[in-house]
């Protein structure tokens, strides 16, 4: 029995309200019809969910793309990796307790974790905030024990991980599941990102089930990347803070930490340059 509790939610699940949005339903089933194509397992499937950058909404795809299937009849497990900014619980109005970090550093055992049947047939594996060797939580052994443990009781098991210009989780986990699934914010993501994004998850021999596209505006109007970009950047330095203070640069190691490094020397560029200047062009 798992200590984490039910608390009112906030993030918005289209499957869980009382007044459903028939549009945005219909939008994820046909997502979930899609991704059934390409991988027809009927038990022990995994998948990864990521976006490029912070506030395409790859959580609330992930939460509802995992409520999809769930009624459905399909049991699933959504399991929040991002630890760094957790968000997964949110939508389920989750008091968490106990989370991911704790299964990995052999502090609880899953039933201690797990929250069942948010809604039927979906269960969470949430997380706490940690910012702190969070990477390397996910380059050990734990986590592929965990799937291999959870495979024959999920048909479907979802992580959520942080953008790929945050960190290199994502890539990291590609290696346990069966395709990756990026998602796209209409409109905010520039090309460079998304071309480093395939990079990455290229370099990390990944299956890429394809990208879902997100935040289309109904009326077809595009507010600009430059707008949106200028309100987002807030999130990265939120996500590059520990304890308050910005955290020392360390020397990258290996092909991932030397193409994030340079990705990321670039991003901070574009806001003290003559990129940002072209960005607006």
């Amino acid at each position: 029995m798992s200590n984490n509790q039910k608390m009112p939610g906030a993030r918005k699940i289209f499957f869980n309200s009382v007044e459903q949005n028939t549009e945005m339903s219909e939008a994820f089933r046909t997502i979930r019809t899609n991704l059934s194509f390409l991988n027809s397992k009927e038990h022990g499937r995994k998948m990864v969910f990521t976006s490029s950058i912070p506030g395409e909404g790859k959580t609330s795809v992930a939460s509802n793309y995992a409520a999809s299937l769930a009624i459905a009849g399909r049991k699933t497990l959504l399991i929040d990796c991002d630890i760094r900014r957790p968000r997964a619980n949110t939508g389920f109005g989750l008091d968490v307790q106990k989370g991911l970090d704790s299964l990995l550093k052999k502090e609880a055992r899953p039933e201690e974790v797990i929250v069942e049947d948010v809604i039927p047939n979906l269960d969470i594996i949430p997380a706490r905030y940690l910012n702190e060797n969070v990477t390397e939580l996910f380059l050990g052994d734990e986590l592929s024990e965990l799937l291999n443990q959870l495979d024959g009781k999920y048909n479907t098991i979802i992580l959520d991980t942080p953008p790929l210009t945050v960190a290199s989780d994502a890539a990291i986990l590609s290696k346990y599941v069966d395709g990756v699934v990026v998602v796209v914010a209409y409109d905010l993501v520039a090309e460079k990102e998304l071309k480093f994004t395939k990079e990455m998850l290229t370099n990390a021999g990944a299956h890429l089930y394809g990208f879902v596209v997100n935040r289309v505006d109904s009326t077809g109007l595009s507010y600009g990347n430059y707008g949106y970009y200028n309100n987002n950047y807030s999130y990265y330095k939120e996500y590059y803070k520990e304890g308050g203070m910005p955290k020392t640069k360390k020397e990258p190691k290996g092909k991932f930490g030397k193409l994030l490094s340079r990705f990321k020397d670039e991003y901070k560029q574009q806001f003290t340059g003559d990129l940002k200047e072209r960005r607006k062009k």
